[in-house]
Formats: structure tokens, sequence, C-alpha cells
């Protein structure tokens, strides 16, 4: 019997999935989980592989950079598919692109790019959007822009208050673009701290309800789709947990699951996860070599620097700065047989079941098997 073939899908059909169930009265929406290195990419397909959902896998401009460039960002992800054997319904999507990025990934693998011109003004950022969806989609490319301002912290995006989208001009950005999805801003921030300057106190469900009545409105919702960034949900467990170890992360809340699933039933498609799993592998590290004294001495190319950087930077979350200290090449890889594979072994875990449970909540478990089919 003929190998199945391992290949990266648009968002479109995995998006419209979500659309047809929540047409038929199941609310759903896929999660977007951001990837860094190969034992991430890993605990994400296990994740979706359990729930049985579809899943969109994202690297930003930042994580691209760490890896040395997009190409080694797709030929990661492709390797860790077929470590898993994993042939569900995955695409790879470029997070918070400009348009030299959004270009570079286009030829570099990927299936999906976003072009973040929210900074913008309205037309301008119209302007740039269609041009990047033009290229795109002649290569049969999905394209997602942003429309508003995020609070918080995004690689180098800094913006100190939300902007709302208002509503009644997406029907508009997607008409103008053509583009396939869009981050509408309506009060979830960047970053594990999601209080006064946004997220939970400043939540627009009604933004995104509005966004998609118009959308429903103009015969547009099986082919373009709202897109809910800044939505890590921060477990206290997690926080806890790091901090226990020698960690130091203040004031950390994230985006209450019900809130979320507010939005799902509102309207929204795609829903961006970063922040929990930077905290379950930070939380990991830390608990591993509390639990293991002195293993760091027996790898001193490896372990021993990373652990120096982790007892140096009490407040990091962002596993890429305290892993920038070793060989990145060996983060492109199967871990096992190296100093990494015990740790990578329990951050596979925590991120794979922290995936499977966001999936089932986002209402997208089981999925799979309807991509496709609309």
């Amino acid at each position: 019997m003929a190998e199945k073939t391992i290949q990266l899908l648009s968002m479109v059909p995995i998006l419209r999935a979500a659309e047809e169930s929540a047409l038929q009265g199941k609310p759903a929406a896929v999660g977007a989980f951001n990837v860094n290195f190969f034992t991430q990419a890993v605990g994400i397909l296990n994740g979706l592989k359990k729930a049985q959902g579809p899943g969109i896998i994202q690297a930003s401009r930042g994580a691209n950079k760490f890896q040395g460039g997009p190409d080694k960002i797709s030929a990661m992800l492709l390797a860790a598919m077929k470590k898993t054997g994993h042939h569900l319904p995955v695409a790879l999507h470029l997070d918070h692109g400009d348009e030299e990025q959004a270009k570079i990934c286009i030829e570099k693998g990927f299936s999906s790019v976003m072009i973040d011109a929210s900074k913008l003004e309205l037309p301008e950022n119209i302007a740039l959007t269609k041009k990047i969806v033009e290229i795109a989609h002649g290569r049969g490319i999905s394209v997602e822009g942003e429309y508003g301002k995020l609070a918080g912290v995004e690689e180098d995006i800094v913006y100190e208050s939300t902007t709302y989208g208002d509503p009644f001009l997406v029907p508009y950005f997607f008409n103008e673009t053509k583009a396939d999805a869009l981050a509408v801003a309506y009060g979830t921030s960047h970053g594990p701290n999601k209080g006064s300057k946004g997220g939970v106190e400043k939540l627009a469900i009604s933004i995104m309800q509005k966004s998609y009545d118009g959308m429903k409105a103009y015969g547009q919702n099986r082919d373009h789709f709202l897109v809910s960034h800044g939505s890590s949900t921060v477990p206290k467990e997690l926080v806890a947990e790091i901090n226990q170890y020698g960690g130091n992360v203040k004031d950390a809340q994230g985006i209450p699951l019900h809130k979320i699933q507010e939005a799902v039933v509102a309207g929204v498609r795609k829903i961006n996860i970063d922040t929990d799993l930077r905290l379950g592998i930070t939380a990991t590290f830390r608990k591993y070599f509390s639990e293991h004294k002195g293993v760091e001495d027996k790898s001193p190319d490896v372990l021993k620097p990373i652990k120096k950087s982790l007892d140096e930077q009490p407040g990091a979350i962002d596993p890429r700065d305290y892993l920038k200290t070793i060989d990145i090449e060996l983060l492109r890889k199967d871990p096992a047989g190296t100093d990494l594979e015990e740790v990578m072994v329990l951050i596979e875990k925590r991120i794979s079941d922290h995936v499977a449970m966001l999936v089932e909540k986002f209402g997208s478990a089981g999925l799979a098997g309807k991509v496709g089919q609309a």
C-alpha cells in the first residue's frame, strides 16, 4: 500500500469545516498554535490527533529568525508530521508577518500567511493586504489580515492600548482585499498580562457578533473567517509552577475559556494560542532542573547554558530567551538520543494534553474528517 502523502493545507477548508459546524448548531473554532522547535510541533500534532481536530500551526517572524528562516520551520514541521504519522488537516501559517516576511514564506513552504498592516491607516492597510492576497492566492495560499490594534507585545509590535475594529467595516475589508481571514481587535491582548491594558476588562465580544452578522448578510461567512488573537488562557497553575521553581512571573492573567467560547458562538473561527505553550514549556524546564539536581553538569553544552539562562532570567516565559544559548539545530530535530530527550518527552506530553483540551473546548474536536466536505 502506498504511503500517504504528507501535505499542508490552506486555512480555508479547515476554517470552513468549523463554520459549517456552527451553521449546524455546533459552534466551533480551530486552534492556531505557535511553534518554535521540533518537540513543540510534535506536541501540538499529537494534541490535535488526540482530539481528532484539524489545526493551524503558526510561526511568527521571531520564530522564523530563531530557526534560521521559514524554510527551516516548514521542513521541521513536515519532519514532525512524518515522525507522528500525522495525516489530519494542518496548515502552516505565518503569524504577524510584514510584507517582506509574507512574500518569503509564500516562497518557502508555508500554506498560509498573515500580513499585519494594522499600524497603517485603513486605506493603506487594505491596499497592502490586497497586494499580498493577489500574490498568495495564485499559489493556493490563504491570507489573514488584521484590523484594529491589540494591546500588548507581539514580537516587535507594541501597543499600549486597544483600538477596536469597526464591525460595520469588516465586510468592506473582506470585499476590498479578498483576504480569507481577518483578526479584528475586540479587546484581547498579547502576552501573559491580559489585564488593565485590554483583555478581560475590555473584551467586546459584540464586535465579533456584529462583524459576523455583517459577513453573513453579504454571504461572506463560508469563505471568510474571523480570528481572535491574544487568546491564551494563561493557566494559573502553570504560572504558580514557574514561580515555585525559581521563576518570577507577575500579574499574569489570561482570557477565561468561557469568554473564548462566547467569542466562538459569536462567529470567531480561528483562535490564536501562544503564551499558554510558552508557560508550559518554561514550567517544565524549571521543574525538571529542580527535580534533577546536577543534571546540567553532565551536559555542559546543552543543559547547563539553558539552566544558567533561566537562573539569570526569573521573569522569562519565552523559550527562545533561554534556548538561544545552545545550538539551534538541536532544536530543529528529533531529540531522541540527545541530552534534551528526557525533558523534551515531558514537554511534548504537557503540550499535547493542553492542545487536546483546548481543541475540545473550542468545539473543533472530531472535525478533522469534515475538512474538505463542504
